[in-house]
């Protein structure tokens, strides 16, 4: 008897004994899909996905097994029907849900096809409609929504959390007023200098803002809350595109940037005073117009913690340098994908303005140049001034075949050693 007592109390199931918040946080890391299935394990969890507050719509979840002929119009046949299986399956989610909170809604219909739901865009528009009712506080879209957004997406006095991706227009938004926002993702969408300004006055509490291939149509950012900016450009840019002048943010603490020198202005003033970490990206190449501006180096003298990387890092050296303040707390400095080849002396130079540098850290991949082994070889020796800083404790090199081989290489070791530290060496990078 007590065997079989101890037995059922094994087989119990500890799970649906839980909660409904625990199992729903349980839950909430399921696609929608999978959240719903849920319903056939028993009558405990039958109807626990009607009032689950998080929910993960995604089409590269739905399946159609439609073949279509090679004709382009057969080729979208299936797709079409995935999007119309995705269609019916967040209506009928939505409409059987219970009055309860939906905390989180995720939207996804970014697929590999030509096919997208702009045709649906009523619909859609009544999901997040839907949403906007229940409490939400965390909204993440991201497809091609022909049109734009509904006004209450920017009147949501709950929301915490926004990700807004894809070809979504602002130019109907007249005021914006989210005093709960804290997070913001905006991608590939064209942004101007008034919508710019309605958002930070609109968003108090904005403390994380992300602008992904955001085509620039504005030149300053002005914003009293922002502590973590990122902002990255992978699209192509025109002449057309305004240029960055300011960013001014007294309380940023961490700030990364995708230099592009389509759209920074010949002089950017960067008003950030408590920035503590900066990384800043250019891969320029010889066919772009070259950066001739100022201001980047001056804006990031407070930081502790610096990543300088791709190929575009030698324009900002050579442009910078001669005005170039000294970088007193900066603790740990990181260049990547720089062509070290002939241009080391820029690199020594600046880190004669980081007394108080810590860890180094380089990786310097193979020429940009396109010159052979031997053409790489047969340069001049550089001049290359000592490092006079006494803090360095730490220094890391990854190196390309072709620096190893080039004239600067002794030079460049010999600078590490008279360093009088211990440094690792890789070769990785051919």
């Amino acid at each position: 008897m007590e065997r079989a007592a101890k037995s059922r109390r094994d087989e119990r199931d500890m799970i649906s004994s839980l909660p409904d918040c625990l199992i729903h946080l349980i839950m909430s890391f399921l696609t929608a899909q999978e959240a719903v299935q849920t319903c056939v394990l028993s009558k405990r969890w039958q109807y626990l996905w009607t009032t689950l507050p998080f929910l993960d719509f995604d089409v590269r979840n739905f399946k159609c097994d439609i073949k279509s002929d090679d004709n382009e119009w057969d080729f979208d046949v299936p797709r079409i029907k995935k999007f119309e299986k995705f269609r019916d399956f967040v209506s009928t989610t939505l409409l059987l849900r219970k009055a309860s909170d939906l905390h989180k809604l995720r939207l996804s219909c970014l697929d590999d096809g030509r096919y997208s739901l702009h045709q649906y865009h009523v619909i859609v528009k009544s999901w997040i409609l839907y949403a906007l009712k229940h409490n939400l506080q965390v909204f993440k879209i991201g497809f091609d929504l022909e049109g734009s957004l509904p006004l209450g997406v920017f009147n949501c006095a709950s929301l915490v959390d926004a990700s807004l991706s894809s070809f979504i227009s602002f130019d109907h938004v007249k005021v914006i007023d989210l005093p709960c926002l804290r997070r913001l993702f905006l991608g590939g969408t064209k942004l101007n200098q008034e919508f710019v300004e309605k958002l930070f006055s609109g968003c108090p509490m904005l403390e994380f803002l992300q602008l992904e291939d955001c085509c620039k149509g504005f030149s300053a950012i002005n914003s009293q809350s922002l502590k973590y900016l990122k902002m990255q450009c992978a699209c192509v840019c025109d002449e057309t595109e305004k240029k960055m002048e300011l960013i001014n943010a007294p309380n940023l603490l961490s700030f990364c940037y995708d230099m592009c020198p389509f759209v920074i202005g010949d002089k950017i003033l960067l008003k950030m005073p408590l920035l503590t970490s900066a990384c800043i990206f250019s891969d320029m190449r010889p066919s772009d117009i070259p950066y001739n501006g100022k201001g980047i180096l001056i804006g990031l003298s407070n930081v502790q913690y610096l990543k300088l990387s791709g190929g575009g890092i030698k324009e900002l050296l050579e442009n910078e340098l001669l005005s170039c303040p000294e970088f007193s707390n900066l603790k740990n400095l990181s260049v990547r994908g720089f062509c070290l080849h002939h241009r080391f002396n820029l690199l020594a130079s600046f880190l004669n303005h980081c007394p108080n540098l810590e860890k180094l850290s380089l990786c310097c991949y193979a020429c940009s140049c396109h010159m052979t082994v031997q053409e790489y070889g047969n340069q001049e020796p550089l001049v290359i001034a000592p490092y006079k800083g006494n803090q360095l404790k730490t220094v890391e090199v990854e190196f390309s075949e072709f620096f190893k081989r080039s004239s600067d290489f002794p030079q460049f070791v010999k600078y590490l050693q008279d360093l009088n530290l211990e440094f690792e060496c890789s070769d990785q990078y051919e």
